[in-house]
């Protein structure tokens, strides 16, 4: 997943410059844009911006039409969207761990049990960033265990348009809610260590219920 910390390259500011445009309503779905445009307002060549477009279309964000050009697809999440889209990362989390149901693969307890350490740390330093990276960290090592190349990139997305265009309390807990979360994810680990995934599957389906829950409070 791209990372705000990524800021090195003047494709990148593109990149960002854009899709803060579109959070913040300077750019509305269905609108045309074109290099020209982004080369005026941004004052950067046309060579960044190209590499910025085909970026932002692969991602999802831009899409090319037939006699159209570019134009800014409907990416922004509100209360229903990001239900629908915790949903997904549901399912294949469910289908992941039926599949470690059936097999003798392990899973790399400590690395997961890492993510959730620095969610702790996060939380404790109110990086709410740190603590949102972390947790997508977690789900998107455990959906690996799926052997589903499919699975981890559809849920890198989904956890990229969260990230980027959620209406800011969406993706935001009070400190309260943190340290529930946390605890629930220790919870799941230990599920996980003693093999009992399945119990393991419905108790992420609880948690992201509950994440679900916090957004439209």
């Amino acid at each position: 997943m791209k990372s705000k910390r990524d800021y090195k390259t003047l494709d990148k500011v593109v990149y960002y410059s854009v899709i803060e445009k579109i959070k913040n309503g300077e750019l509305k779905p269905n609108e045309h844009l074109t290099e020209e445009r982004l080369s005026k307002e941004l004052g950067v060549s046309r060579s960044p911006i190209r590499k910025a477009i085909t970026a932002l279309v692969a991602e999802g964000i831009l899409d090319y039409r037939t006699y159209s050009g570019v134009v800014v697809k409907d990416t922004l999440v509100d209360s229903t969207r990001y239900v629908q889209l915790l949903e997904v990362v549901e399912l294949f989390i469910k289908a992941t761990l039926e599949k470690l149901e059936q097999t003798e693969e392990e899973i790399d307890i400590d690395e997961l049990e890492k993510c959730i350490q620095s969610m702790d740390r996060a939380s404790y330093l109110r990086d709410m960033d740190e603590y949102i990276f972390n947790e997508h960290q977690f789900f998107l090592r455990l959906i690996n265990y799926s052997g589903n190349p499919y699975y981890k990139e559809m849920t890198k997305k989904v956890f990229f348009n969260i990230n980027y265009f959620s209406a800011d309390p969406i993706n935001q807990f009070s400190e309260e809610m943190r340290e529930h979360n946390i605890k629930q994810l220790n919870s799941i680990l230990a599920l996980l260590k003693e093999r009992r995934y399945l119990e393991a599957s419905d108790e992420i389906k609880t948690l992201l219920l509950s994440y679900g829950a916090n957004a439209f409070r």
